[in-house]
């Protein structure tokens, strides 16, 4: 069986690889920066927080209604997704809210968001698996999940009591489920690098995947593993998680620089030689336009949810929960789309 895939961030060739590789390390190299700056007082955590909140945060969201309009132009194809689910999302989370306050709704956003994560670094995994056929195929995607899980239940293992300032209530979970899980985590672990040693010579072609596969797995120790604090983990993968969809959402839209011959190959069409201004045209629009949008609607549900306090429950928590659980609903979707309606010459199996 062989594989043919474009690369995680929609690109092609020898420089266009080693740019992804950079992009990979430096966005982990981002996150962790992130944490360790955080770890050093409550002052600096703070100010960290507002930086993923207001540069990263906010515009990821916004960047997943760009791609609702990449896979349809029509928003009413789309209308209960986009009008009708932020409605539903909002009358589930005031239910929650009524019968376990703020503790229930972080704790269905911890476990939602950890979700997330994990899927999204699946999907950008199989974009970028170029992978011939090989021992133990699916080892590396029962590791992206193993990780977040090992992860999770050794965070309800640690029972926190607050998270981001609130209270949180995880699941009860004994430490010996936790230490059995984080055993065949690292047996997978090592039998994958054990596997990339012997193949080394036919992986350098898959570089890219196993780079990725590598950042997500060390995201996943260092986030929920490593670092004791619930709420500065959570801040590291938070970071690595926002920019890397930033990224990827650009990279996908960038349809001038990719275009199918009769073949299907991919091939480049993007001018050999750009002015600065030229180059920095397309992702200067898309980033602060993200940004821009992003701080309005972050505004906006701040405005909403301070005018509902008078209720009496977390208003300002469930509006912003809301954009967010609106977003991985429209975020899982467009994956779902993408993969049952994407062309055949964009990812080919043959037997």
């Amino acid at each position: 069986m062989t594989t043919q895939v474009q690369t995680v961030f929609g690109n092609t060739g020898i420089a266009a690889t080693r740019q992804e590789h950079w992009l990979v390390f430096i966005n982990l190299f981002v996150a962790l920066s992130a944490g360790a700056l955080a770890s050093l007082s409550a002052p600096m955590m703070l100010a960290v927080l507002y930086i993923d909140i207001w540069l990263f945060a906010n515009p990821h969201l916004i960047a997943t209604y760009t791609r609702i309009r990449q896979i349809s132009p029509s928003i009413k194809t789309h209308w209960i997704l986009i009008f009708a689910a932020p409605v539903l999302i909002a009358a589930g989370l005031t239910i929650i809210a009524l019968a376990y306050e703020a503790a229930g709704l972080l704790a269905l956003y911890f476990v939602l968001q950890a979700f997330h994560v994990t899927r999204q670094s699946y999907g950008i995994a199989r974009r970028c698996d170029r992978r011939l056929q090989v021992p133990y195929q699916g080892l590396p995607y029962f590791l992206i999940y193993i990780f977040p899980i090992w992860g999770y239940l050794h965070r309800s293992a640690q029972a926190p009591d607050s998270f981001l300032g609130y209270p949180i209530w995880l699941p009860p979970v004994p430490q010996e489920l936790a230490s059995a899980i984080e055993i065949v985590a690292i047996v997978g672990a090592l039998i994958w690098s054990a596997r990339l040693w012997h193949c080394r010579r036919a992986e350098k072609e898959n570089s890219l995947f196993n780079s990725f596969l590598f950042s997500h797995l060390l995201i996943s120790l260092v986030s929920y593993i490593l670092i004791n604090d619930i709420t500065l983990g959570w801040l590291v993968v938070n970071v690595w998680h926002n920019i890397q969809y930033l990224v990827f959402v650009y990279r996908q839209q960038r349809s001038d620089i990719k275009k199918r011959n009769n073949t299907g190959e991919l091939t480049s069409t993007a001018t050999p030689r750009k002015s600065l201004i030229g180059i920095l045209k397309r992702p200067t629009i898309f980033f602060s336009g993200c940004l821009v949008f992003g701080a309005i609607f972050y505004v906006v549900a701040d405005k909403i949810g301070e005018s509902l306090l008078w209720l009496g429950f977390p208003t300002v928590l469930i509006a912003h929960l809301i954009f967010n659980f609106h977003h991985y609903l429209a975020d899982g979707f467009i994956w779902k789309r993408r993969r049952i309606g994407r062309p055949m010459d964009e990812v080919q199996r043959a037997n």
